[in-house]
């Protein structure tokens, strides 16, 4: 089987990247119950409930760290599997492009909510609690994943994004409501990444050349953590 290359893809004619409102609904619906539970409501009592009880589960045990690497995961196999030789719906270079859009896309959907929510996390470590920035980072690989390669690759990539989520709330750092809201943010992220292709796709299929593209995470610790990412193209 062969490998991926940068090469210029075949014409976008006939590919669905046209938005469809129903691709939004369960996104959405995470992200809206989430929203309801920063409130004091009997929704914000039942994550906090579901939360403390998890975290019970811990114990005296110490805080595992796994997550915050396994988070990447889903991210890095939905670009890297077809490298394997098995078949994705992008090329290599489509795929770049959407992981650095669905990322730009998720910085600002997570950052934002960050500093205007201002929520304490279950552990008092800060005060940026809301939405859970790990779970959306895995939850926008296993969306890419679907979206790549489907069947049981997407099944896998989801279980490792929940595993995260569960994670969060084990280990204290986040709250229900913040590892659901960002299950949504990541689902949403990775699906505007794979609308945004009709524009680029316009664009890059205007020349008649290759492009090679160098696409880097960036994360900063400061106020306890955020994310984006940095796209070059070099023509």
């Amino acid at each position: 089987m062969g490998g991926d290359t940068l090469s210029l893809s075949p014409s976008i004619k006939g590919r669905d990247y046209e938005f469809q409102w129903r691709q939004t609904i369960l996104p959405a619906s995470l992200i809206g119950v989430s929203a309801l539970a920063i409130m004091p409501t009997f929704l914000r009592n039942g994550s906090h409930s579901v939360t403390n009880t998890i975290i019970d589960m811990r114990g005296d045990s110490k805080r595992l760290s796994f997550d915050d690497y396994v988070q990447y995961v889903p991210v890095v196999g939905s670009l890297a599997i077809g490298l394997a030789g098995v078949k994705a719906r992008h090329s290599l270079r489509d795929r770049t492009i959407i992981i650095a859009t669905s990322y730009a896309a998720m910085g600002i959907l997570v950052n934002v909510p960050k500093r205007l929510v201002s929520e304490r996390r279950p552990n008092s470590s800060a005060q940026n609690s809301y939405p859970s920035g790990h779970t959306a980072t895995a939850f926008m690989g296993a969306e890419l994943m679907r979206i790549e390669y489907g069947g049981w690759y997407g099944t896998g990539a989801y279980v490792v994004a929940t595993s995260i989520g569960f994670m969060r709330l084990y280990n204290g750092k986040h709250w229900l409501h913040d590892v659901v809201a960002g299950a949504g943010i990541g689902i949403l992220s990775a699906r505007f990444g794979e609308w945004s292709w009709k524009w680029w796709g316009k664009i890059f299929e205007k020349r008649e050349k290759s492009y090679n593209v160098v696409v880097m995470p960036l994360v900063s610790t400061e106020l306890g953590g955020s994310y984006g990412v940095s796209m070059n193209v070099f023509l």
